[in-house]
């Protein structure tokens, strides 16, 4: 398989399954990330990588004030996020989700702010899109976008199933052309890219006894964010399926024991066109 057919693919799959993860995790992760965001005085904003309207879900809800226009690369994502949108009652007076390559957006109008959230990490070259997406910014604007930064993952205690198949996990996605560490990275790509006064913050989990209930939800959606890549990784020989039969027991036994612990952080950027 050659390179560029390579970098093409997306760890997660586009399964329906998938699809129902997608706006379960950002319901999980909601308030880690958008607690620290204000969109209050935005009216026309670019979501770009909106996939399946999880997170324009929650920008419509927390800022009803908002019209949005999503990019999605995929077109079965936009499918079904015409179809979360029908059912939550917006139109398009309200979002409008654009078939385009992020690296080179050709929009009708420019925007009063971008948001880009858990994207980046599975584009090659994402300066790229920093620069398209700038290029649509009006003067002054601002760009919010979350990243991961997968290095940070840790758990007491130590699981080898979950801890191995993780670094497979994120070894893979490097090797398709993403960068599961590009949190660390966002300041310099978005200097690179022409922004100003560039922030950063971190964000995520540290969670142990003291909130088990968070714990065990953040656990249960962890495990099901790594299985996710396992169809793509059991097809490609890189894990076996009982591999993953094992880190999900794994997470199970983490998951059920008082005195474990799960951390995870991610980044956050904000910058001005």
């Amino acid at each position: 398989m050659d390179s560029k057919t390579k970098a093409y693919k997306y760890i997660h799959g586009y399964q329906e399954v998938e699809q129902e993860r997608l706006r379960e995790q950002a319901s999980v992760i909601e308030r880690p990330i958008y607690d620290y965001i204000d969109f209050s005085k935005v009216e026309e904003l670019l979501e770009v990588g909106s996939g399946v309207g999880a997170q324009t879900e929650i920008l419509l809800r927390r800022w009803p004030q908002l019209k949005i226009t999503g990019v999605e690369y995929e077109s079965k994502q936009i499918r079904k996020a015409l179809d979360n949108m029908k059912a939550l009652g917006y139109g398009k007076e309200k979002v409008n989700f654009i078939h385009q390559d992020a690296k080179k957006l050709s929009l009708p109008k420019k925007y009063d702010a971008a948001f880009i959230c858990w994207v980046l990490e599975h584009i090659p070259e994402p300066v790229k899109v920093l620069k398209s997406v700038k290029g649509n910014l009006k003067t002054g604007a601002m760009i919010s976008i979350t990243e991961v930064f997968n290095a940070t993952f840790y758990t007491y205690p130590l699981m080898p199933e979950v801890m191995d198949y993780w670094k497979l996990y994120n070894d893979y996605q490097v090797s398709i052309g993403g960068d599961p560490q590009v949190g660390a990275r966002l300041g310099d790509l978005l200097e690179e890219a022409g922004y100003q006064n560039i922030q950063l913050r971190s964000g995520g989990f540290h969670l142990d006894s003291r909130q088990p209930e968070e714990k065990q939800k953040v656990f249960s959606y962890w495990k099901n964010l790594m299985s996710s890549g396992a169809p793509i990784l059991i097809e490609e020989g890189i894990v076996s399926a009982q591999q993953v039969l094992e880190m999900q027991m794994a997470m199970d036994r983490l998951k059920s024991m008082p005195e474990s612990v799960f951390y995870y952080r991610f980044i956050q950027a904000t910058a001005y066109a």
